[in-house]
Formats: structure tokens, sequence, C-alpha cells
């Protein structure tokens, strides 16, 4: 009898040890499911407080009388597309022009007067930009890396930005040699 009371015992033991380390692992995923939705909901936070601050400068753009296209609007973004023909009349009215190619790339020609920076610089050397609201045509080779150049631009708090839509390869104005 009393083998039997201690091999019940001992089964009890391993029963409870069996449900305390299952339990252990329960509350282990538990707060590693807690952490997760705890990071999901503070980025959510801090993605609708962008989508925000979006909205409200799209709207100060508009209330200053300033033109806004469909696409800005629809896609929440501060920047404009240029055609080659509204990038030349942007340099003839004195915009700035950046030019984010490598130098590789710049070799051939650049807008004359083009600022020169790498997209892969841009974060670094943001602070030679001058940010006085002057128009600014951003370009690459064929308008995507320019595109992503504006968005962090804007995002930086410059304005009256423009992606020159195709690029340098498309781009019929004047060029220079690189200084």
């Amino acid at each position: 009898m009393e083998m039997v009371a201690l091999g019940a015992a001992a089964l009890a033991l391993l029963v409870a040890l069996v449900a305390l380390s299952r339990a252990g692992a329960w509350k282990g995923r538990v707060d590693e499911l807690e952490r997760e939705l705890r990071r999901r909901t503070d980025g959510n936070a801090q993605s609708q407080q962008s989508d925000l601050e979006t909205l409200r400068a799209l709207v100060a753009v508009l209330a200053e009388g300033g033109k806004l296209t469909r696409e800005q609007v629809l896609e929440g973004r501060l920047w404009a597309d240029a055609s080659v023909q509204q990038g030349l009349e942007l340099v003839k009215q004195g915009a700035r022009v950046l030019d984010v190619r490598t130098p590789g790339e710049t070799a051939g020609g650049v807008i004359p007067g083009a600022i020169l920076i790498p997209v892969d610089q841009l974060e670094a050397r943001v602070a030679e930009l001058p940010k006085d609201g002057k128009a600014l045509l951003v370009c690459c080779a064929g308008g995507s890396r320019s595109a992503a150049a504006c968005e962090f631009l804007s995002q930086q708090g410059f304005a009256a930005l423009h992606n020159l839509e195709g690029g340098m390869n498309s781009w019929l104005g004047p060029r220079e040699r690189p200084r």
C-alpha cells in the first residue's frame, strides 16, 4: 500500500512539474505576444501621427494658395512629379537642382548649377541644402531614386519639391560637365 501511495505521489509530482513547465512556456509565449502587440500598436500610432502631419502640411499648402496634384493628395505626399517640360520651366524660373546620381553617372553631364549629392549620402549631407522654400528639382537617371529623395526631403521639412519624371535619361535641356 505504501508503494502505491509513493508511486501515486511520484506521479502527481511528475504531473505537477510538467504542468509547471508548460505554464512557464505559456507565460513566456504570452509575454512575447504582449511585446509584439505593444510594438505593433506603437508602430501604428507613429504611422497615424506621420499621416496626420502630412495631411496637415497638405492642407497648409492649400491654405497658402498653393496647388496640389491629385496624386499628391491621394498618395499623401508633399512633393510633385515634374515632366521634362515642367522641369525646364522650373529651371528657367530659377529653381535649384539636386542631382542624386553617383559620380560615375554625373560624369556624363548635369543640369547647369546642380547640387550633386548621391542619394546614399543624402541623409548625412542634407544640411548642405538651403531650406528656404525655393523650388527644388530633384533628378536621378530614371526618376526612382529622385522620388525617394523627394520623400526623404519632405520628411525633413523641405517644401516645393519636384521629382523629374524620367530623370536625366529624358532631360532635353542644357547639360554641363560637373564641377
